[in-house]
């Protein structure tokens, strides 16, 4: 049976989740080509993975940052670790976050995630952490698993997004050389596909979708499984002995569970503890809701 396992080939080697998340969003693919890839190296910068190693060593600054702005949503989330990061380094001047555009009737038309200086290039810079799957009963097209989103919808919004700079009342609103800056967008996350999808990209951040009663696709017979909360979808898990299940195990506890749920396959690692080879969402018998479902397929 033919599956993703790019968690296996992403290895970070980074202890605390925050930092791990953080690295996944300078250091991994995208979930899908889209445009043209952003250039993530040039936001980790020269000494970026050993700053990223000091940070792992001492979070404190990253943990402290986090906790001053609680998180409601992952994307919010997202955008705090990138928000610090871009402070922390010399090479990267933030000019604004989050700065919205509006009309001379002060409706709101968009708003800018960062306008940075990078390296002193004056940059426009989008990012989304995104989640789909390809789900039999949506003809081919990539859902959320709470059904409110699907990639279309997001990838015509972030396209009306990264033309902000264009429109005549960002005139105004920008630092002159911010006229013709380049645009770019980080595009992170994970996006699911069946377990007999063959990819024609290698390297994308990919996973599998299975029915919860089905066969889970697997790496290899000594598997071991850890349920993923939202909180901790971006990077590939790491965790201690006692937090993962066996498969039995996990499948009683879902049963009763109305939503997809994200699941890690898991292999030890060498110093003992429990690492990611593989991720995939498994979707209950009921799921998903048909008017649900018409209802957001009729907006794309």
């Amino acid at each position: 049976m033919a599956r993703s396992n790019a968690a296996s080939s992403l290895r970070l080697p980074y202890v605390h989740p925050e930092v791990r998340d953080l690295a996944f969003l300078l250091c991994a693919p995208p979930p899908v080509h889209f445009g043209l890839p952003c250039p993530r190296a040039r936001l980790l910068g020269a000494e970026g993975l050993a700053c990223l190693a000091e940070l792992d060593r001492d979070p404190a600054a990253l943990l402290s940052c986090l906790a001053a702005s609680p998180r409601l949503r992952l994307g919010h989330y997202a955008e705090q670790l990138l928000l610090f990061w871009f402070h922390l380094r010399p090479h990267i001047e933030v000019v604004a976050h989050g700065l919205a555009l509006r009309d001379p009737a002060g409706l709101t038309l968009g708003e800018f995630d960062f306008l940075l200086r990078v390296n002193g290039e004056p940059w426009h810079l989008e990012t989304a952490s995104k989640f789909y799957l390809q789900a039999p009963q949506a003809g081919g097209v990539l859902i959320g698993p709470g059904l409110n989103d699907a990639w279309p919808l997001k990838a015509h919004k972030l396209t009306q997004q990264l033309a902000l700079s264009d429109h005549v009342c960002a005139q105004g609103l920008l630092p002159a050389d911010f006229a013709a800056c380049r645009r770019e967008l980080l595009l992170a996350g994970w996006f699911f596909y069946p377990p007999d999808f063959v990819p024609l990209d290698a390297g994308l951040t990919r996973g599998w979708c299975a029915p919860l009663d089905e066969a889970w696709p697997r790496t290899h017979a000594a598997a071991r499984w850890v349920h993923l909360a939202r909180e901790r979808w971006l990077a590939p898990a790491r965790v201690r002995a006692e937090d993962t299940r066996n498969e039995a195990e996990l499948r009683q506890l879902l049963q009763m569970v109305p939503s997809p749920q994200l699941l890690a396959e898991l292999e030890q690692g060498s110093d003992g503890v429990w690492v990611e080879v593989a991720r995939g969402f498994v979707m209950p018998k009921a799921w998903p809701d048909t008017a649900r479902l018409d209802a957001l397929l009729a907006r794309v």
